[in-house]
């Protein structure tokens, strides 16, 4: 049993029994995070970097269903990353994730080369949207600490050749996503909308890239969170980890 601080409690990630240590004072993941670690395609024997693991939710996820060698899970903030760890620790995976408190600027001297990066990070730049009062929030949803333009470009550096980068952001940032792999030498290979509902707009995406890959890209059909009833669709249950 992991020691918990005040304010800090224990979830379940309705995933083969993984839990979480979760803090009110914190950040706390949304289901963006749980779409992209499962969008991740299969990793046996492979080494993947998380940019931003904040609470470790992905990592933890990724590393239950993926089946990685290795996972360096990254955080900016001490506190998080402390926290993290302790999540690790309660689920006995020190075996496979390993947390490290750095900067994702600066993964290439801290990790050498990997086969994959992934990352859910701050959509907002800064300057725009609604302002967290606190420091550590703010630094989850604004880039402040690291720019679209510096994730990018430090996966880059860190991928080895035909590397996976996997990226969940805002829809309408799809175009800089794109632009910004191809002048870091990432090809955008995949991409799947996800809509709310089947009669909205795609309000994220979710882009697999590979470095040093060919031009070609799958469009996948929008995958649909909800029905026209508000019910989970099945795809959706199945990727929450949802019973029917």
């Amino acid at each position: 049993m992991t020691n918990l601080l005040p304010n800090e409690k224990i979830e379940d990630l309705q995933c083969d029994g993984l839990v979480l240590v979760q803090s009110a004072t914190e950040y706390r993941f949304t289901t963006d995070a749980v779409l992209l670690a499962n969008f991740v395609k299969d990793l046996s024997g492979k080494t993947m970097v998380e940019f931003g693991t904040g609470s470790g939710v992905i990592s933890l996820l990724v590393a239950k269903k993926k089946h990685p060698k290795h996972v360096f899970a990254l955080e900016i903030q001490p506190q998080l990353a402390e926290m993290a760890s302790r999540s690790v620790q309660l689920n006995n995976m020190q075996n496979v994730v390993e947390v490290v408190c750095g900067d994702l600027k600066n993964a290439h001297q801290l990790f050498g080369v990997v086969d994959c990066v992934v990352c859910n990070p701050p959509y907002r730049k800064v300057g725009s949207g609604e302002k967290q009062l606190q420091q550590n929030l703010a630094i989850c949803r604004h880039e402040i600490c690291a720019t679209l333009q510096d994730i990018v470009a430090s996966a880059s550096k860190v991928l080895n050749n035909k590397g996976s980068f996997y990226l969940v952001h805002q829809a309408s940032r799809l175009a800089e996503i794109v632009a910004l792999c191809a002048n870091n030498g990432i090809a955008v290979k995949e991409i799947l909308p996800v809509c709310p509902k089947p009669n909205k707009q795609p309000i994220l995406v979710l882009v697999r890239g590979v470095k040093g890959g060919m031009a070609d890209c799958v469009l996948h059909s929008p995958m649909f969170v909800c029905d026209e009833q508000g019910n989970y669709t099945p795809q959706a249950k199945a990727w929450y980890g949802l019973e029917d």
